[in-house]
């Protein structure tokens, strides 16, 4: 991985015999944006996707209100997918950087493409939205395989799962994330397509929310979806739906499904959902309920071993611009803190609001004492990682381009680029995980010591 020159003012440590180091800070130049991570060329380690788009606001679904007047017609129609190694080394991109008077604008981009070898030739394919259409990427080149419009403008989410016993037996799915057009409700309808990109279903799901998870629930070695309250088998059957409330108070868009994790808990495979003001923990087979617990508005929930001493895993909150909260295998709150702030070199007067990012939590597993995996926490400013008493334990060292400050923003500040992202990857091709955080500016990558 490329060095460049660096001063770090950052130190890091709470836990014991545990820091960051800094590795390698990247500049970005004028392709920066959200970052998605795979493996697209064979060699050894990842390479990143760095997506500039509109996320949902490319739809005219937001033609009213205080979108209207907010969202410019160049940044509506932007769209730029630049391919580089982890040295930033551009290996292809598709459209032109953006090079407006402000930063662009996005939203709830951050599913707007998925990468898994869809036709069994072993090589990756990429799937994403641009504006109206549907790509199909050769991931090794930047080739444009296909382009299909989509059945709506409102097009936001690609997620693809192996749903047959062949290499080439791929599903992929492309649904709504937010507003919607009647007569479908909140966060719908769900487009299926084989992976030639030919529609074979169109359904709506009770809570659809914004984010699907592919995963394989029911142990037959095949993906599932599991869409809002709903798990949908391989064949596209629905194997259940939890309902929350009778149908005659059911409302859409204030009770759909924020997010959704997946993992083993209390020796079940167990999903958690973030919906609305609730908690859920559900039988990952049956659809059951496990325990509930009201809070604040859950919007983000990770499954993982975050406490010492315990063999069962736990449920890590984050309620929307607001409080963390830790909840034992039996939905029991073990703690709840409010996350502090951490602007290092100082907070822009832009931010004037707390940050609601799409991905706040990431975790890193396995590599803290005793194995417990660490949180790592990002809508408070520059990340840091929560231990497991709930209090801030272990700072990332940065530079001084971790200051953020562009000017005032027409809307809120982390859809105009201030905040920072999180992903964790091997990077280098070491068999060890880093941990890049990133903004549109530049990415620094940490080894753990």
């Amino acid at each position: 991985m490329g060095i460049t020159t660096m001063t770090i003012l950052g130190v890091a440590s709470v836990l014991t015999g545990t820091e960051f180091v800094l590795s390698a800070e990247v500049p970005l130049h004028d392709f920066g944006g959200i970052p998605f991570v795979y493996d697209v060329d064979g060699k050894p380690g990842a390479e990143i996707l760095w997506l500039q788009s509109p996320g949902i606001f490319h739809s005219r679904v937001f033609d009213e209100g205080p979108w209207k007047e907010r969202i410019r017609e160049d940044e509506r129609v932007h769209f730029c997918l630049t391919a580089t190694t982890a040295s930033g080394e551009v290996l292809w991109q598709i459209g032109t950087p953006w090079n407006g008077d402000r930063p662009f604008l996005t939203h709830c981009g951050e599913r707007g493409l998925d990468c898994a070898d869809i036709d069994g030739d072993g090589a990756p394919e990429i799937v994403c939205v641009r504006n109206d259409d549907i790509l199909l990427i050769d991931g090794r080149t930047g080739t444009i395989e296909k382009t299909v419009t989509a059945p709506a403008d409102n097009a936001q989410i690609v997620r693809l799962a192996h749903t047959g016993s062949e290499p080439a037996d791929w599903t992929v799915l492309v649904k709504n994330s937010e507003s919607a057009y009647a007569p479908h409700e909140y966060a719908n309808p769900c487009w299926f397509y084989d992976g030639e990109l030919n529609l074979i279903k169109t359904a709506d799901y009770r809570g659809a929310g914004h984010a699907p998870v592919v995963h394989d629930i029911d142990g037959d070695g095949l993906d599932e979806f599991l869409i809002g309250f709903n798990a949908v088998d391989n064949d596209l059957n629905t194997l259940w739906t939890y309902r929350t409330v009778p149908d005659e108070v059911w409302d859409g868009a204030e009770m759909h499904v924020d997010t959704i994790a997946v993992g083993e808990v209390g020796g079940r495979h167990a999903v958690a959902l973030a919906a609305s003001n609730m908690e859920y923990l559900l039988d990952g087979q049956t659809g059951e309920l496990i325990w509930s617990f009201e809070g604040t508005h859950p919007q983000v929930c990770a499954i993982g071993h975050f406490l010492p001493g315990e063999t069962e895993a736990q449920v890590i909150v984050h309620n929307k611009r607001a409080d963390l909260q830790l909840f034992d295998s039996k939905g029991y709150e073990v703690w709840r803190m409010t996350p502090p702030e951490n602007f290092p070199l100082g907070k822009a007067e832009a931010c004037n609001q707390a940050f609601h990012t799409f991905e706040p939590l990431q975790i890193l597993r396995g590599v803290g004492e005793g194995n417990l995996d660490l949180i790592i926490f990002s809508d408070a400013g520059w990340p840091y990682v929560v231990g497991s008493d709930g209090a801030r334990a272990l700072d990332f060292p940065h530079t001084p381009n971790v200051a953020q400050d562009w000017g005032e923003v027409p809307g809120r500040p982390d859809d105009y680029g201030y905040g920072f992202y999180v992903r964790i990857q091997d990077f280098n091709g070491d068999g060890e995980d880093d941990v890049m955080i990133s903004d549109r500016r530049f990415a620094w990558f940490y080894r753990l010591k």
